[in-house]
C-alpha cells in the first residue's frame, strides 16, 4: 500500500509544536516522548517513531510512540545489525522503502515484515558532529518516508538535538560542579588539618603540610584522607564539609546550550 499524501499544514503547525517544546521544557525525557507524538502525527499515515540514545556505548530506547514502537526498534539489538544501528555509528541517514526487498542486515528485514513494517528510516541526531541517538519511523505503507516528508524528518532531528545538547550541557556542567565542589571540600579539610598540624607540631605551614604528605605516603592513601583523620583525632568527629548554595536558574537559562 502506498503511503498517503503529505499535508504542509500538518507539518507547519507539528514544526510551531516542536519549536515551542524545545523553548519551554526542561524536562528532557518528557520532552522526547513528545517529539515522538508530534511527529507520528505530522507525517502521512501516522507512523510509529521511537528516539534512541547512546549510552555508554550501547543504543537505548528512551521514547516512543506506543509499546509496540518500542518492541520494534529493540528488534535490532539482538544481532547488532539494523538501519537505526547503522545510522547511529555512520552519522548518516538510512532508509528502508520496501523492507521485502531489503537484503540488508541478516535476519532483520524478516522480523520486521512479520511485524508487518514495510518501510523504516532512522535519522541520526548531532551534537558536536557525532550522532548521541537517532529518530527512528516505522510504517506499514511502502515508501512512506519520501519528499517531502523527508524534510519534516530532518527538521523534527534538529530540533531533537537541539534538546540533546542542552541536556548534554546541563550535564557536563553538573559534573564540573560535583568536582570543582569535592575539590573544594577536600582543600577545606586540608587546610583544618594544616591548622592543627601547625599548632601540634610549633611548625609552619610548609612544615605541616611536609607532615601530613610524608602520613599520606606511608600509609598509601590520599592526603585528604590522613587530614581527615588528624581532624577526627583532634575533634572525635568527621570534618563538616563546607556548604555550598547552589544559585536558582531560570527557565531560559535551563535552555542555554
Amino acid at each position: 500500500m502506498a503511503a498517503a499524501p503529505y499535508h504542509p499544514d500538518e507539518f507547519a503547525f507539528g514544526l510551531a509544536e516542536l519549536t515551542a517544546l524545545v523553548l519551554s521544557t526542561p524536562d528532557v525525557e518528557t520532552s522526547l516522548r513528545d517529539v515522538a507524538d508530534i511527529t507520528a502525527k505530522m507525517l502521512p499515515n501516522h507512523p510509529m517513531v521511537a528516539i534512541t540514545l547512546r549510552r555508554n556505548d550501547a543504543a537505548v530506547t528512551v521514547a516512543s510512540t506506543g509499546p509496540h514502537a518500542t518492541v520494534i526498534d529493540e528488534l535490532q539489538r539482538g544481532q547488532g545489525l539494523g538501519p537505526c544501528l547503522e545510522a547511529l555509528n555512520t552519522a548518516e541517514p538510512v532508509a528502508v522503502t520496501d523492507m521485502a526487498a531489503e537484503k540488508r542486515w541478516g535476519r532483520y528485514p524478516a522480523r520486521m515484515l512479520e511485524q508487518g513494517i514495510i518501510s523504516v528510516h532512522s535519522q541520526p541526531l548531532l551534537a558536536g558532529g557525532a550522532a548521541v541517538g537517532t529518530l527512528d519511523l516505522y510504517s506499514t505503507h511502502r515508501g512512506a518516508f519520501e519528499q517531502p516528508a523527508l524534510q519534516a524528518i530532518s527538521l523534527t532531528a534538529q530540533h531533537t538535538a537541539v534538546l540533546l545538547r542542552s541536556a548534554i550541557s546541563t550535564a557536563r556542567q553538573t559534573e564540573l560542579t560535583a568536582q570543582l565542589q569535592a575539590a573544594l571540600a577536600s582543600r577545606s579539610i586540608i587546610d583544618q588539618a594544616l591548622g592543627i598540624t601547625m599548632a601540634q607540631r610549633h611548625c609552619d605551614r610548609d612544615g605541616a603540610f611536609e607532615v601530613l604528605r610524608a602520613a599520606s605516603q606511608r600509609g598509601n592513601v590520599k592526603l585528604v584522607t590522613v587530614a581527615a583523620a588528624v581532624i577526627r583525632g583532634v575533634t572525635g568527629a568527621d570534618p563538616t564539609p563546607p556548604h555550598f548554595n547552589r544559585p536558582s536558574r531560570s527557565r531560559s537559562a535551563r535552555r542555554d546550550i
